[in-house]
This record gives structure tokens, sequence and C-alpha cells, in this order.
């Protein structure tokens, strides 16, 4: 049986797929495509004919995942099909000091692991970023001529319409649309594309310096307010992807969310989402850039 590796770079990092069934690479991952080469972490796909004792406690029960904590302290994942009455298909382990995602799954169920999106869905993904000190936040990222500017918020409150603005208005270019990670180096803040990009379907490659975070709100009018750090901390990890069954997930994302809130200045945005929004928050980016 012949042995898969795709190879992959996202925000400043390279990692492998190794499977023992051909994946295809979907249109949304094809800009992250790498050639061979050395890598920071790694998701391992392994047929087996059984896949031992799955029991322990319960931490999180959904519709196509369970996580389990074994007696042993291990946190598993075990996949199930829901179109099959739940049947157990396989299950994912992190190994962290191989910064290795190991993922068994029962023989004949290939077609769970056939493409980039599905193999992905069961790599545990998020963890893996975050014990390499990124998160993923769930916003609109876009250049512009100030830097880097994050449009964050619930769901259906205007991000995208405010990348469009920009786009519109301002010449900005967009990087990602839903799902942008965040990561640091030499105490600057980046923002990267990743294959996770909503209906705006821009999937690009690159990282840019942080500019600013903007928090928007949905009103009669346009105020811009700048957020203390424990204010920030708050709105910011509400936006993040978060394990909330993990407690060393939830204390390294807040960790991380309190070192971009001391660095990159964070903004609450209510809008009416329209030109005079923009040229607010153009108004105190220059003001930065002054001082």
């Amino acid at each position: 049986m012949s042995t898969i590796y795709i190879y992959l770079s996202f925000a400043g990092m390279i990692g492998s797929v190794k499977a023992e069934n051909e994946i295809n690479v979907t249109r949304n991952f094809l800009p992250f495509l790498e050639e061979p080469q050395n890598t920071d972490y790694s998701f391992e796909y392994i047929s087996c004919e059984k896949l031992g004792n799955l029991q322990g406690k319960l931490l999180y029960a959904g519709k196509e995942y369970d996580v389990i904590q074994k007696e042993n302290g291990d946190i598993i994942r075990v996949f199930k099909d829901h179109q099959e009455d739940d049947c157990v298909y396989g299950y994912s382990k992190l190994v962290p000091f191989e910064n290795t995602v190991k993922i068994f799954y029962l023989k004949g169920n290939e077609q769970h692991f056939d493409d980039t999106n599905n193999s992905f869905f069961h790599s545990s993904w998020e963890q893996v970023m975050l014990w390499n000190k990124r998160m993923i936040l769930h916003a609109a990222l876009i250049d512009t001529v100030y830097g880097g500017i994050l449009f964050s918020g619930k769901s259906g409150v205007g991000k995208t319409t405010q990348a469009e603005l920009w786009m519109h208005l301002e010449n900005a270019r967009q990087i990602n649309g839903d799902r942008p990670i965040l990561y640091q180096n030499n105490k600057e803040w980046f923002g990267c594309g990743s294959p996770y990009a909503g209906s705006s379907e821009c999937y690009i490659n690159e990282c840019i310096p942080i500019k600013a975070i903007i928090l928007l709100e949905q009103g009669d009018r346009t105020e811009l307010q700048q957020l203390g750090i424990s204010e920030t901390v708050k709105r910011i990890y509400a936006n993040c992807t978060v394990y909330t069954w993990n407690k060393e997930f939830i204390e390294r994302i807040i960790n991380l969310i309190t070192d971009l809130a001391s660095e990159v200045p964070v903004y609450r945005l209510v809008n009416k989402a329209d030109q005079e929004s923009v040229e607010t928050v153009k108004k105190e980016l220059l003001k930065e850039v002054i001082k």
C-alpha cells in the first residue's frame, strides 16, 4: 500500500498530511500547497480492523463526534456517522510531544477522508495551531494602506459588509472573510489567510501586520471606542474557536488573547454600515500613524 503525503503552509508553519488513500485537494486548500520539506506538525490517517477501547469520561457530546477522556488522561475525539445510526468509525488523538495528530479509522470508511475538507474536519487543526501559539478568529481580514484590519463580531453583524465598504471606498484587499489565523512574530502580530473563508471564498496564503481589530455592533449612529484589555479579552474570546471541554486549551487561548490585547489596538464600532463608519476608523488609524 502506497503512502500519500500532502504538504501545506499556514501562518508561517509547514504541516503534512500522511494517508493511505488518495486525498483530493479541494479548491480552498490549493493556495496553501507546498513542496515536500521538513514540517512543524503532521496529521496521520491510519486504517485499522478494530478501534479498541474508546470508553471513558464524556466531556462533550455532539452530532458528529464526542470527546472522551480516558482513564490515563488522554483526550480523544470519537467520530460517528449520524447518517448511519451514529455508528462509530474512528477517533483522533493529539500527541503533543510529537506535534502530531493521529486519526485511526475502521477500514472501509475512507469516504470520510477522501478530500482535504473532510480530512481536516477530523484533525483537531485548531488545537495544533494553538499549541504553536496561533489562534483562529471569526473575522474578516483586509489589507489597507494603514495596515491590516480585522472586523470581528457575532454572525450577521456586518463583517463582510465592512470589508466590502473598505474594498470599494479605500481600495483595500481582502485576505480572508471568515477565519483568519493570528500569530505573533518578533513582537509584531500578523493576520493570515486560511482555507476557511465563508461566503467570501477568499483563499489567500499571505500574512500581513495587524494595525487594528474592530469589533462591530449595528446601530443608528456611528461611534468608535477603544477598549481596555479586560473587555478586549472577553470579546475576542467570544469570537475565537475554543474547545470548551479542554482546560489547557482555554488557558492557552486566554493567555494568547491577553498578549494580543496588550499590543494591538482594539475598538468597538457601532455603525450603520455606511461610508461614515469607514471615515471614522480611518481618522483613528491616522492618529496612530502620527503617534
